[in-house]
């Protein structure tokens, strides 16, 4: 058996398999068996007509197509430990050469990803945690006051102060493509009527947008929620203009109208942006809020050993506050590091890869339209009048995205010698499960004895330890990495690498003694 390797740019490999002519053949005559079996062959019992009988009755294709299927399969699980290759996932068959005295089988194997972080210990950025301002805390502490409110039913028009319960769908404009197309310079064709194919609107979707925010008979969803609650007051209105149209609305009444983000939004992505909303009141109530007083401070803080005064809760409320804005800021921060890691690393990885990511998008796709929408996936495609293809280039960008993070943070735990100890998961699980009543906490402590639950404590918490990692080298605090044991070096799986095959590229020739030389 000779083997060649060639690695493709695509990462995957091709590799040909020189098999011996006599096994080949040997191959071929049991195939013919096969087939006499499943044949009525005048003359002959089943399984009994002669090699060249069966070969005049179906043909020689017939019976090398049948030989290629029984030894196809066994060739490829000889050959793979010969060539090197650490394979991402299933190889395939895809041609057989049979024409020359040695019939060559060609394989096309994925091969698993490999990065190369470049520099990325480099990588610097500006750590600066925002502030707290006292605009913040009034709106904190006002929440808290609204969440303490005498709150009644109210059957007159809603009014600024009422609080409303709302069904909202409203959903982004889709901009005039005729005018997009006239301000782009792009000419209309008979192939494309409306411009709907010759200008395509285009937004970039994170994954929870593709979730959450796509409707197949719209567009871009704004908000979607049922028994939407929110006060009719200057503190917060999604969008400017929207409370003053629901003032006067009365219960069960419905209402379309279009309201357009201003020029100077701060949201580059909202700016003079429209949006079109369909919205019922169900519920109108009249809202008094409490003071906020020492007395107010001292009720919603009872359950401490010493209730808290007003300047105490606020300086609480502050220090809260600067927490979760702490926290928040410190996942972005890392956030964007990673993305700066990613974009100075060199990955290499099949289309497999990112088919596989696609298919998963899919599938938790097609299980939130079926509980938020009772739709299925096919049924998306047959309303958005798109095919399989179509919806997996949509699902493409943010695939190769995710991929390619996964992959670099999965480097980086490598290079950084970053992992997780039992005493660490343990810790973490008692954290969650002390979130619980203490009357359920046995229950849901036994959920954690499943593999699958302790695998995903463990993938919190390694990413988390990666993101604290990439904070630590952009304000150039990482800990210097210590040498790696050198048993673990001896150990350690090794992987070819070779440059993708160009017009002047060797081939790896492998050559199994007394077979086919």
């Amino acid at each position: 058996m000779n083997i060649q390797v060639e690695r493709q740019e695509n990462h995957t490999a091709r590799v040909s398999v020189e098999i011996d002519a006599t096994r080949f053949q040997s191959a071929k005559e049991q195939a013919a068996r096969q087939l006499s079996n499943r044949l009525n062959l005048p003359g002959f019992r089943k399984g009994k007509a002669p090699y060249r009988i069966v070969v005049n009755f179906v043909g020689e294709d017939a019976i090398v197509e049948e030989a290629v299927g029984l030894i196809g399969e066994q060739l490829y699980i000889e050959m793979l430990p010969q060539t090197g290759i650490d394979p991402y996932g299933a190889g395939a068959l895809e041609d057989v050469e049979t024409d020359s005295a040695t019939p060559t089988f060609i394989y096309s194997v994925p091969m698993q990803p490999e990065v190369d972080l470049g520099a990325y210990r480099g990588t610097r950025a500006e750590y600066t945690v925002p502030d707290v301002d006292d605009a913040l805390v009034d709106r904190s502490l006002r929440m808290q006051l609204e969440q303490n409110a005498v709150v009644e039913d109210s059957t007159r028009p809603a009014e600024l102060g009422n609080r409303v319960t709302l069904d909202i769908h409203s959903f982004f404009v889709i901009p005039d493509t005729e005018k997009l197309m006239d301000d782009a310079g792009v000419e209309d064709d008979d192939e494309h009527e409306d411009g709907d194919e010759a200008f395509e609107y285009e937004h970039d979707y994170d994954e929870s947008d593709m979730y959450d925010y796509i409707d197949p008979t719209h567009g871009e969803h704004f908000i979607h929620q049922h028994d939407f609650a929110t006060l009719l007051n200057n503190d917060y209105e999604p969008i400017v203009g929207f409370n003053a149209t629901i003032v006067n609305m009365n219960i069960g009444d419905a209402k379309t109208f279009e309201l357009s983000f201003p020029d100077d939004e701060e949201d580059a992505e909202l700016k003079g942006r429209t949006v079109k909303f369909e919205v019922t009141v169900k519920k109108i109530e009249n809202f008094t809020a409490p003071v906020l007083n020492d007395d107010f401070a001292a009720r919603v803080t009872a359950e401490l050993e010493k209730p808290l005064t007003l300047l105490e809760l606020r300086m609480e409320t502050r220090k809260d506050l600067q927490e979760a804005t702490e926290s928040r800021y410190k996942s972005e921060f890392g956030a964007d590091v990673l993305e700066q890691i990613v974009l100075g690393a060199t990955i290499k990885y099949p289309e497999d890869v990112v088919a596989d990511e696609i298919n998963r998008a899919m599938q938790r796709f097609d299980q939130q339209l079926r509980q938020q929408n009772r739709v299925t996936l096919q049924d998306y495609m047959k309303i958005a009048k798109i095919d399989i293809n179509q919806l997996y280039q949509q699902f493409r960008v943010h695939a190769v995205r995710t991929v390619e993070r996964a992959l670099v943070m999965r480097e980086l735990l490598k290079v950084e010698q970053i992992s997780v100890d039992d005493a660490s998961m343990n810790t973490a699980i008692e954290v969650i499960v002390a979130a619980f009543d203490e009357a359920q906490r046995d229950s849901f402590r036994s959920l954690f004895e499943a593999p699958q639950m302790r695998e995903s404590v463990v993938d919190d918490l390694l990413t988390d330890a990666v993101m604290e990692r990439l904070i630590t080298i952009a304000r150039g605090e990482a800990p210097e990495l210590p040498a790696l044991p050198v048993a673990v070096i001896e150990n350690e799986p090794t992987l070819e690498i070779v440059e993708p095959v160009t017009a002047s590229s060797e081939t790896t020739t492998s050559n199994t003694p007394g077979q086919g030389e």
